[in-house]
């Protein structure tokens, strides 16, 4: 994949109270020129990279990626 083809995508976040002590993380990435080879690099990336901001901000400690520790 040529990813100095694609034009710069669009990246916001958004951090609101959901209620008393619970927070909602919203995040857009947008402005695509359709499939790209950025689009398809990160389609699926970011459900991983949330998934590991969740579980480090509920126990303090970050989630494996199945390497073993250095």
């Amino acid at each position: 994949a040529d990813f100095a083809d694609d034009r710069p995508s669009k990246c916001t976040y958004e951090i609101v109270q959901a209620m008393p002590g619970v927070s909602k993380l919203t995040v857009v990435h947008e402005d695509f020129d359709g499939p790209t080879a950025t689009y398809k690099s990160v389609a699926q990336g970011w459900m991983v990279i949330l998934s590991g901001l969740k579980t480090l901000l509920e126990t303090g400690k970050p989630m494996s990626d199945g390497r073993p520790a250095q």
